[in-house]
């Protein structure tokens, strides 16, 4: 079910990027990740058994290019520039504010149970991680989620 590269970064590319930005914090690196993703995805000559299969592979294809930059000794001697990002409202900035302090992995959890609608049994597949470790790190996020929003008011 191999479909062409546009149609596939116009179907899944604020995907790949809002992961990728989730997960680095910085638009610079998220742009770099989109790009190696989808370069990724031409290379290679797979086929999908199906769209979710597809989404699938790229959401695993972004969280480890994300891992593996973030690891990386380059990215250990950058310093962080914090952006001036607009945002609707003033509580979707608390939001996005309070998620993007929570660990990685809640973090990719919330995103993908949130923003993409994944259910837990679906994250645990994606993410090759136990259904019940993704079930307490939902909880954990939702916790500190709670104290750091209700904290802010």
């Amino acid at each position: 079910m191999k479909q062409n590269i546009e149609e596939v970064i116009e179907k899944y590319g604020d995907m790949v990027y809002r992961i990728a930005l989730t997960h680095t914090g910085c638009k610079e690196n998220a742009e770099d990740i989109f790009q190696d993703v989808f370069i990724r995805y031409s290379e290679k000559l797979l086929k999908f058994k199906n769209d979710e299969h597809e989404k699938a592979w790229l959401i695993r294809v972004t969280i480890n290019k994300c891992k593996n930059l973030l690891a990386s000794s380059w990215n250990k001697k950058n310093v962080e520039l914090n952006e001036n990002i607009s945002f609707e409202t003033h509580e979707e900035f608390d939001v996005i504010n309070a998620i993007n302090k929570l660990p990685k992995n809640y973090r990719t959890v919330i995103y993908l149970f949130y923003y993409e609608g994944y259910k837990i049994k679906e994250i645990a597949e994606i993410l090759k991680i136990n259904e019940s470790t993704i079930k307490t790190w939902a909880f954990r996020a939702r916790e500190l989620l709670k104290e750091s929003l209700e904290g802010g008011f």
